[in-house]
């Protein structure tokens, strides 16, 4: 009896480990230790037991963001803005209900965001290159996030890889007709918007105007109210 009573304790202590709330990791990010959140969240990522948690992750993400910003930080944590977005895309994969990411889904847009001006600075730069390496992290969000698909025709497309760019353009608009742009978040919409700007921008320039055009029209049903894809659809369009 007394080895059945420590067995089913042993195992109601796993479940509760299991499901831990991380109460400790909640206090160092409302205290800003980003450091300590960092190793912390890290070593939980790293156990047997919780290496499958998906709270660990996020907090991990969290703490490596934040720190990217801080410009006296350690020089061990110079990659802190890409390790958090391998850490995403590791929270992403194992929150296989989408609890987490639905919970913190504001955090998620912010380094959408993020990644969406670091590529916006680099086209406006000419720099299609470096755009690419931003773009390509942008599958961090999911092999099939419709507007990388886009945006890394358009960057194909500028470094010479024309064929590889139709591919993409292809993927992209199969998934288009696939998806239901009511679950799309604000940087979703705000990268989409680039992705199919940039693309109809690089086809005009490229005497493809009827492509240039229709590539427009297939966010016209989206986006007609915006702003933003009003001036877009001008300047390939009406100019």
């Amino acid at each position: 009896m007394k080895i059945l009573t420590f067995v089913i304790t042993l195992v109601i202590t796993s479940t509760t480990f299991a499901q831990d709330d991380y109460q400790d990791l909640l206090f160092l990010k409302a205290d800003g230790d980003w450091d300590k959140l960092i190793k912390k969240s890290e070593r939980y990522t790293m156990r047997g037991r919780s290496e499958d948690d998906v709270l660990p992750y996020y907090y991990l993400a969290y703490g490596l963001y934040k720190i990217s910003f801080i410009g006296d930080r350690d020089e061990k944590y110079d990659n802190a803005y890409k390790d958090a977005l391998t850490a995403i895309g590791k929270l992403l994969k194992k929150d296989e209900t989408g609890e987490v990411q639905e919970k913190y889904s504001e955090f998620l847009v912010e380094v959408k965001m993020s990644l969406l001006e670091l590529i916006q600075n680099e086209f406006g730069n000419e720099e299609y290159r470096r755009a690419f390496g931003w773009v390509m992290r942008l599958y961090k969000f999911g092999r099939d996030y419709t507007p990388a698909k886009y945006l890394e025709a358009v960057c194909r497309y500028r470094n010479m890889d024309k064929a590889t760019a139709r591919m993409k353009w292809k993927q992209g608009k199969k998934l288009m007709e696939e998806t239901d742009p009511s679950q799309w978040d604000k940087a979703d919409r705000e990268l989409m918007m680039l992705g199919l700007y940039e693309s109809a921008k690089v086809l005009k320039e490229s005497r493809q105007n009827k492509r240039a055009k229709e590539m427009m029209n297939m966010g016209a049903p989206y986006f007609e109210d915006n702003e933003k894809w009003q001036d877009y659809y001008d300047r390939i369009v009406n100019s």
